[in-house]
């Protein structure tokens, strides 16, 4: 079978969730300097004035430069593209996108320097860490978006155009976060945005509003991953990739994703991203994890592929230098051999996770 991921150029990742994290929250405080000008006060008469001015040629202050004139934020043509910046804004870092669908891509935010924790088996040693991303930025493709659960909330502009602020909405009804603020916002004509807080109480709409100013085009760039399949289940397309799954199901420490669906999900009037592993049948879901955020029972060294004792639709398969643990689940109902996932483990090329200049295209 030719790359899956060629495949999935025009088709429009019961998860084994990841383990439970325990979240270490750091506020990070600002510090605001002052700066103070002294006036420099001269005396002397009007004659000693006049003589200077005969002397001295008159200096005029150079125009100031105009500011540069920001870039349109546009979605790219072309699918399976990332087309965002990543930036900071005050003390937050966005990521560039990391998870695209035919519908939408995502970008993550950090504040300060907050992390997501692993602690060991005492419970007070802190055994991995990674970025805590507490807001999501979903940017959608033009006509894809409806702001329906943003009805009623509060008129706000970004750059110039308009938005919409809630108090309280889930990223996505179906999960069992709580609600958080969100801002919903037109980055373009007939194009949308949204701003989600994902962490109860972390944010507020000026600091939303902060973060829609930030989002900026880049040049557009394929979207790649550090896995590849040279086989797959029959009859599944790919629906969802990047270096994490789909929320609430990725996580940051995660190092690559592929979710494959027997039905696409349809990306017309969304009001939310897509939780491809409910309510739309039968999914596949192919991840790349460090080894420290793993279960210890599952690091097989060597590079065989086995299946979960007690799971027949969860199989794992090291990397040959022990540092990644590749896993497939099939959930959703799927009824796939377990021979097949067994296959498309054995059958995965690995890029380095930590290089994404070898990582493999999408498309």
């Amino acid at each position: 079978m030719q790359d899956l991921l060629a495949q999935a150029r025009t088709d429009a990742l019961a998860e084994a969730p990841p383990m439970r994290r325990e979240v270490e929250d750091f506020v990070t405080a600002g510090k605001r300097r002052r700066t103070r000008h002294r006036l420099l006060q001269g005396g002397g008469g009007a004659a000693a004035l006049l003589i200077a001015l005969a002397l001295v040629p008159v200096l005029s202050s150079p125009s100031p430069a105009p500011a540069p004139v920001a870039a349109p934020v546009s979605y790219p043509d072309t699918g399976w593209t990332y087309g965002f910046k990543g930036y900071k804004t005050g003390d937050f870092t966005v990521t560039a996108p990391e998870h695209i669908t035919p519908g939408y891509q995502e970008l993550y935010v950090q504040r300060g320097q907050e992390t997501s924790d692993l602690y060991g088996g005492n419970g007070s040693d802190v055994v991995a860490s990674s970025p805590l991303y507490s807001a999501n930025i979903t940017v959608y493709r033009p006509g894809v978006f409806q702001p329906s659960r943003f009805t009623g909330g509060e008129a706000v502009t970004v750059k110039g155009r308009p938005g919409l602020f809630k108090q309280s909405l889930k990223y996505i009804d179906s999960s069992d976060l709580a609600p958080g603020v969100a801002l919903a916002w037109q980055y373009a004509d007939n194009a949308w945005a949204v701003a989600s807080s994902v962490v109860r109480g972390e944010y507020n709409k000026a600091e939303l509003l902060q973060l829609a100013s930030g989002l900026a085009p880049s040049a557009a760039t394929p979207a790649t991953v550090a896995i590849k399949t040279s086989f797959a289940p029959a009859g599944y397309t790919l629906v969802s990739a990047g270096r994490t799954d789909d929320f609430p199901s990725g996580a940051s420490y995660m190092a690559a994703s592929i979710r494959l669906s027997r039905t696409a999900p349809s990306y017309v009037s969304l009001t939310e991203p897509i939780d491809a592993s409910t309510g739309h049948g039968p999914t596949v879901r192919i991840a790349l994890y460090p080894v420290e955020f793993t279960d210890s029972t599952h690091r097989r060294p060597g590079g065989a592929s086995f299946c979960n004792a007690g799971d027949a639709n969860l199989c794992f398969r090291m990397t040959a230098d022990g540092r990644y643990l590749a896993e497939i689940y099939a959930g959703g109902g799927a009824a796939i051999p377990q021979s097949d996932l067994l296959k498309t483990l054995d059958g995965l090329q690995f890029a380095d996770p930590e290089q994404p200049s070898t990582w493999f295209p999408v498309a």
